[in-house]
């Protein structure tokens, strides 16, 4: 969802057509883009999709891989690292503020 250029019209698909006991993880981290989201940018995509999925239905992972081909060298480790961290540090803070 972090290179999705209409989330409110996904969230909207995904809460009127998924299982009510359905965990929905959502991508907070946009592994074609080398720059680095910051924990806060991800909290609020967390928080935005919470809006439509129940936080306790609702995961955080990244849009795709970092690496498909092991000749694939446009992310950087350090940069894919980076994102990872990000998106811990953002979901504990969407957490927290979703009393979770």
């Amino acid at each position: 969802m972090a290179s999705e250029p209409d989330p409110r019209r996904v969230y909207e698909i995904i809460r009127d057509q998924s299982p009510s006991d359905t965990v929905i993880f959502i991508g907070v981290t946009d592994p074609t883009n080398p720059v680095v989201e910051t924990p806060e940018q991800v909290r609020d995509l967390i928080l935005q999709a919470a809006e439509f999925i129940p936080a306790d239905r609702l995961g955080a992972t990244d849009d795709c891989g970092f690496s498909p081909f092991a000749d694939d060298n446009s992310m950087s480790r350090e940069t894919a690292f980076a994102k990872i961290s990000a998106r811990i540090k953002g979901a504990a803070l969407a957490s927290e503020l979703l009393g979770l």
